[in-house]
């Protein structure tokens, strides 16, 4: 059986090419028996886990070599279980701030719906009757009636713009009629020509 010379491609994920080479040659040095035992390399573990370097890890544990701490970690994948962790922090961090920004939405929009309720009939009643009690909420200068104006184009037109066209709504893009299928006309070359075909037949 063959000794074991390099890492392969899974034990090299998270070292660089200077990691590989010290670690290689302790490998080729030391062979694989010069593997840290797995219960004295926990704690080297968890300091690579948490992103300390190699040789920080060294410089806490002097008694291992640089090159032994390279090729534990690399036979055993340390590199791997890193990628992989981090992968999954990610995910759950991602996952908090999504439900953190639909529960923002919820709460503003719950707060926007209230609000609604309680002025809008309020509004209703003055617009059918204007001797009933002018709303308590109401524009009252040329500036309010400007930011309403404003904020009722931003509503509509939305709040992030189509990468198509940046003046267009996503809503209005999506409710836009589709553009007709163009049909591509045949050639005249390959029209028919019925007179041609019966005066042929008469002739024949």
């Amino acid at each position: 059986m063959a000794l074991k010379r390099n890492f392969n491609e899974d034990e090299r994920i998270g070292l660089s090419s200077q990691e590989i080479e010290i670690g290689e040659k302790y490998l080729r040095k030391h062979k694989t028996a010069g593997v840290i035992d797995e219960i004295q390399s926990l704690k080297l573990y968890e300091l690579f886990l948490i992103g300390s370097s190699f040789h920080e890890i060294h410089h806490q544990f002097p008694q291992y070599e640089l090159g032994q701490i390279i090729m534990t970690s690399a036979l055993r994948k340390w590199g791997l279980d890193r990628e992989k962790m981090q992968g999954s922090l990610r995910d759950r961090v991602r996952a908090k701030v999504v439900k953190s920004v639909i529960d923002q939405v919820d709460f503003l929009t719950s707060m926007l719906s209230v609000a609604n309720a309680e002025h809008v009939e309020q509004m209703r009643n003055y617009v059918l009757d204007a001797t009933a009690p002018k709303p308590s909420l109401r524009i009252k200068t040329i500036k309010d009636y400007k930011e309403v104006t404003e904020t009722l184009g931003k509503i509509v037109q939305g709040a992030t713009p189509n990468a198509k066209n940046n003046s267009m709504s996503p809503m209005f893009d999506a409710l836009a009629p589709k553009p007709k299928k163009i049909t591509k006309k045949k050639d005249d070359d390959d029209d028919i020509d019925l007179d041609a075909l019966l005066k042929k037949n008469k002739d024949d």
